[in-house]
């Protein structure tokens, strides 16, 4: 006599088989294949629109502080650092630093791929400079390209107003 309880059937399944598990994980394995370009993908196009957002948001800084100070006040690219910076002014999270936003490190991880003026838009220049006077006006009109990846954006900076523009 056996001591299985009545109702107790020994052909029950309790878990997963070997074959669906590997089933599982094959499918996870295609979706996550797919998905990888995309994100990868969607993440250059971010941090190129955020750094070209960063660095509008800096120039109308720059135009800010020369009226609110009623002096020149200085933004300069470096096509060879991957950086800008802004005279006369200090950091936003270091006060005792100049103000350099280098946009090759987090989170931006983006390049300055090129520099123009607006007097010699041809030419690619390694560094430029604009001055604006204390009434907000920059003494020439720049370009400055950002490249992550095959995603750019370009910031023009409009040679007597001022205005700025990402195309």
């Amino acid at each position: 006599m056996s001591k299985l309880p009545r109702n107790h059937n020994r052909n029950h399944r309790w878990g997963a088989s070997l074959i669906e598990l590997v089933i599982s994980v094959l499918v996870l394995g295609i979706l996550a294949a797919v998905a990888a370009p995309v994100y990868s993908t969607s993440l250059l196009k971010y941090r190129v629109e955020l750094a070209a957002q960063r660095i509008t948001q800096d120039v109308l800084l720059a135009q800010r502080a020369a009226r609110q100070t009623n002096s020149n006040c200085t933004i300069a690219f470096d096509l060879n650092s991957d950086n800008y910076s802004i005279s006369g002014l200090t950091s936003l999270d270091r006060a005792s630093q100049a103000y350099r936003i280098a946009v090759n490190s987090s989170p931006y991880n983006v390049d300055i791929a090129t520099l123009a003026t607006a007097s010699q838009p041809s030419t690619a220049l390694s560094t430029v400079a604009v001055v604006f006077n204390r009434f907000g006006m920059p003494d020439q009109g720049a370009s400055i390209t950002v490249r992550a990846g095959t995603f750019d954006k370009r910031i023009d900076i409009a040679p007597i107003s001022g205005r700025v523009t990402v195309q």
